[in-house]
């Protein structure tokens, strides 16, 4: 594929001292991709190889089908552009001429700027809707709006690629969500390669069509941002404890910091009936909170069997499109029996997964609590023709069987483990 990344054996070192080790990657033709990492992970090294300000020991870069150690400074300058982390002008140019710089590869040896040239560089001016302060000086500009001047002169460069060393740290949220904007934009419309060092996480996740996250100088994994961005990689790469959910509104990872402070261990097990992703955000908040936690029965690979697993909590598992087997059955009773108390969450019943509610019925359960998380009415979530709103009317029969909303029961749990105390 024309003007596709690729990265093949790279490795990189100052002096004795190895950056990148064996780095092998491809990327393709007008994706958006981010690089994540720690600090010290490679991540700025790895950019400046990719542009060929520095040259590695070992391994090639390709821009397409051209070796870019076989291209002069002009033919990479045609064809890929840098957007540096620090923006520094020593003079105090006009907005426009810093635009129009981004010509330079293209201008004749003691020839000036053409027409064409000036009207491609208007035109990266209003792409990135900068024309308002063409004529003000480069310095006078807040950060947002020098980036913007930057990006406009990277377009005027008619690149295909485009590498980014960290293009909004400094920036306020207003200019970063701006200026990512526009480089999303830019990659679907001008059809770039859009490379970017970034350092949050959650910006990678909402503008990345791939993310690679490096540790310690090679690639630790590498796919789309659901794909890397996972509660283990990220202990695993940062050191740090996060929860994830999806954000509703644009169906993307959004990853939440746990405090490392310490937390109560309680000496309280909670076991949680639920499937289909309605226990993430509960699984997540108790495990944040020291609960002990078991689940079941759920499917392998549901979202809620995958969090489970990521926590290392005891599951009771089945094969996915399968009933619920004997084994899985006796493995859920046993988590069941063992915890404090019991937790329903709104999930929706059919003949693959009704032994989950059957067995809250079993009578070795009659003087556990069960909390029934309330979500809409029962029959909505029934698809058994009636037999689970049978069973379920049984459930809530029972003294000890309690209806809640979901936001009253981190309280209520954490309550009760206090009483159990005592």
């Amino acid at each position: 594929m024309e003007y596709e990344v690729r990265v093949e054996g790279l490795d990189f070192s100052y002096e004795n001292n190895y950056i990148l080790k064996n780095i092998n990657l491809s990327i393709k033709e007008g994706s958006f991709v981010s690089i994540v990492g720690p600090n010290g992970s490679g991540k700025s090294t790895f950019l400046k190889n990719l542009s060929r300000y520095l040259k590695p020991q070992k391994g090639i870069v390709m821009l397409g089908n051209d070796d870019i150690t076989k291209l002069s400074q002009k033919e990479i300058s045609k064809r890929l552009s840098v957007v540096p982390q620090n923006i520094l002008v020593e003079f105090d140019y006009k907005v426009k001429d810093i635009v129009l710089m981004g010509r330079h590869p293209y201008v004749k040896r003691l020839k000036g700027e053409t027409p064409e040239d000036i009207k491609i560089a208007e035109r990266a001016m209003k792409y990135t809707n900068i024309m308002e302060f063409s004529n003000r000086n480069f310095n006078e500009l807040s950060g947002g709006e020098k980036q913007r001047v930057i990006l406009a002169q990277a377009l005027a460069q008619q690149p295909k690629v485009l590498l980014m060393d960290e293009p909004i740290s400094h920036l306020d949220l207003q200019y970063q969500v701006e200026i990512l904007d526009l480089v999303k934009k830019m990659t679907l419309e001008e059809g770039l390669t859009s490379i970017a060092v970034l350092h949050d996480l959650n910006m990678a996740s909402a503008y990345s069509d791939y993310i690679v996250m490096l540790k310690g100088g090679e690639v630790f994994f590498k796919g789309e941002p659901a794909e890397v961005l996972t509660i283990e990689n990220i202990a695993r790469v940062f050191n740090t404890n996060v929860s994830i959910s999806i954000n509703p509104a644009t169906g993307k990872t959004y990853i939440y910091p746990i405090s490392t402070i310490p937390k109560k261990k309680r000496d309280f097990a909670v076991h949680i009936i639920c499937g289909g992703g309605t226990g993430v955000k509960l699984i997540q908040e108790l495990a944040a909170a020291g609960f002990t936690i078991s689940t079941g029965v759920l499917n392998i690979g549901d979202s809620d069997w995958t969090i489970s697993k990521e926590y290392e909590l005891d599951v009771a598992e089945e094969t996915p499109f399968m009933a619920i087997s004997q084994e899985a059955y006796d493995k859920n009773l046993e988590l069941a029996l063992s915890a404090n108390v019991l937790v329903l969450l709104p999930v929706y019943f059919s003949k693959a997964n009704i032994r989950n509610l059957k067995m809250l019925i079993e009578d070795r359960l009659k003087d556990k609590t069960i909390y029934i998380v309330e979500n809409g009415s029962f029959e909505q979530r029934d698809y058994t023709n009636g037999e689970a709103l049978s069973i379920y009317n049984k459930l809530i029969d029972r003294p000890n069987v309690i209806q809640i909303k979901e936001e009253q029961l981190k309280e209520i749990l954490i309550k009760a483990d206090e009483n159990h105390d005592k």
